[in-house]
């Protein structure tokens, strides 16, 4: 191949003795922000080195980029390595060059390459040329790069060539940044419409049974078996719980509304002797209806650091439960701690279940609601709901129960907090 005899402005031998240009740290935050490193070979960029390599009749073609320590290849033809140290990398001396193409026409004649181990040894370099890979915000992230063993010249028809490519390059990149973001927007959105659909479930299920209780009063009332006495102490009953019930839905709609902001849950200090004897009072109604007792046996001094809105959430569920699978019995909410642990159990001596449906309780597709002690109906959905909350705070849950004999329901979480107020 002659060698051209005017050559084109825009071509440079580069003289700069330093590699590291002094935008290295922001060039380096942009090329990760692509992801690109390290991934799988991809057809798209296999097809551009193939048609670097035909058109310049090189042996040797990769798309390099130019990591912290390596010069790594997305794509190559003619080469052995996936990537090169950088301090021996020859792509990585025009990284500080004002123009976009490179060129060395022999590698041995020119001081800054002729002792580098990859022109003295294999893959014998020679020659080298390619087109800097610019960003939109104009860092060089890498090289559409050419070599061979022999001494070459470009023409000047190559060199718009690989230009060319060089800008299909970039394209590639940005198009699968986009995706990669429209993803997570999709997944984003996918994740707040399930979010949506279980506020749904847990404003159902919670609901479900204290209305119901408020709905057994006004039909005892309206019946007139009762006392005016009788009636006024029912009515006074449902009175309470639908207080209960608008806290239930003002809480469910603060955490709900927090939660598809991205706020996440909110750690605080809670008393948890102060935070049961609160639940308590919400199943007051539901809990005589059915001759239960409900028993706080939380210490009085322990606390828990945690979102309180979650942990009403899950008391809420368990107690309720508890309450549906038992008729004149003892609920019993316990917590205890253990080295860097909090134990926390609601248990009741109710109608227990077998070991299948203890296995299957947090199965989605195997789980089903199952009638309470009074006909009460559920969605199946409160325990699996309760697990979720449960594993965000960090904590594990699991269930022993005996039919007959009634169901534990078991919590451990993380003890950041000691069990004495501080």
């Amino acid at each position: 191949m002659q060698r051209r005899k005017e050559p084109l402005a825009q071509i440079t031998l580069f003289t700069a003795t330093s590699q590291i240009p002094l935008n290295d740290h922001q060039r380096l935050k942009e090329l990760n922000c692509y992801e690109i490193i390290d991934t799988e070979a991809e057809d798209e960029f296999n097809d551009i080195v193939l048609l670097a390599a035909s058109i310049t009749k090189m042996p040797i073609a990769a798309i390099s980029f130019i990591d912290l320590d390596r010069e790594w290849f997305k794509a190559k033809i003619g080469l052995e390595q996936n990537s090169f140290p950088r301090e021996f990398s020859i792509s990585s001396y025009f990284l500080t060059s004002n123009e976009a193409f490179f060129e060395v026409c022999d590698t041995q004649e020119d001081e800054r390459f002729s002792d580098n181990p990859f022109v003295t040894g294999n893959p014998n370099i020679r020659y080298i040329a390619g087109i800097q890979l610019l960003s939109k915000k104009g860092f060089t992230l890498g090289t559409l790069v050419i070599m061979d063993n022999s001494a070459h010249a470009l023409e000047a028809a190559q060199i718009l060539f690989l230009e060319t490519l060089a800008r299909q390059i970039i394209k590639l990149l940005e198009q699968k940044q986009l995706n990669k973001q429209l993803l997570q927007q999709r997944e984003k959105l996918e994740q707040q419409m399930e979010f949506q659909n279980r506020i749904l479930s847990i404003i159902a299920h919670d609901v479900r049974n204290p209305v119901g209780a408020v709905k057994s009063i006004i039909e005892l009332t309206g019946k007139k078996i009762l006392s005016k006495q009788e009636s006024a102490t029912l009515m006074q009953m449902a009175a309470k719980q639908i207080d209960g019930t608008i806290e239930l839905l003002n809480n469910l709609v603060d955490w709900g509304s927090m939660q598809m902001k991205g706020k996440g849950s909110e750690s605080e200090k809670v008393h948890l002797y102060t935070l049961i004897s609160n639940m308590f009072k919400s199943f007051e109604v539901m809990a005589a209806l059915k001759s239960n007792i409900l028993a706080n046996l939380v210490d009085d001094d322990l606390f828990i650091n945690s979102d309180i809105n979650a942990l009403r959430f899950i008391f809420r569920n368990l107690i309720s439960n508890a309450n549906k699978f038992t008729k004149e019995g003892v609920i019993t909410v316990c917590a205890s701690t253990e080295s860097d642990t909090i134990l926390l159990s609601v248990s009741d001596n109710g109608v227990g279940m077998d070991p299948e449906t203890v296995g299957q309780i947090f199965d989605v597709e195997q789980n089903e609601s199952i009638a309470g002690t009074l006909n009460e109906k559920g969605s199946g959905l409160g325990l699996i709901l309760t697990r979720d909350y449960i594993e965000m705070l960090g904590g594990v849950i699991t269930i022993e129960s005996e039919i007959g004999k009634g169901t534990s329901v078991f919590m451990r979480f993380p003890n950041k907090i000691s069990e004495k107020s501080k």
